[in-house]
């Protein structure tokens, strides 16, 4: 009697053990790593100001680029000397900015580096500087 209570102790550990392991990996953390996904999504908002961009620098209607990625991304903040007492401007009272530096490959071989602002009152983004290598 007791072997069989033996068996059947191991035969239900055995099932239960790989269900449970199995349903932590659906439980556990998405295929790409966070950090990469907010670079997607950021990516994915800035891809019409990428493609403005594009098209002013290349003058194409239709600009094709790829590997992109966000290089750096720094936060500033507006402030004006009045007087020798600095206080802050900006249509969101002093608020900071940020620049982000987004790095893309054109088919020709050419790598382009572009920085983004968005100090204006609407927090929109814009192109403030590029480069071409």
């Amino acid at each position: 009697m007791k072997p069989r209570f033996f068996i059947c102790l191991l035969l239900s550990g055995g099932l239960i053990l790989p269900s449970s392991g199995s349903s932590t990996a659906y439980a556990g953390p998405q295929d790409k790593p966070r950090e990469q996904q907010l670079e997607k999504a950021m990516l994915q908002q800035l891809y019409p100001v990428i493609r403005s961009a594009l098209q002013d620098i290349y003058k194409e209607t239709y600009p094709a680029f790829g590997c992109e990625r966000i290089l750096a991304i720094n936060e500033r903040t507006t402030m004006k000397e009045d007087n020798q007492q600095v206080s802050p401007v900006d249509a969101v009272h002093g608020a900071s900015y940020f620049e982000i530096t987004v790095g893309l490959c054109k088919g020709s071989g050419e790598k382009i580096e572009l920085r983004f602002k968005n100090d204006t009152p609407t927090a929109q983004y814009y192109l403030d500087l590029f480069y071409v290598r």
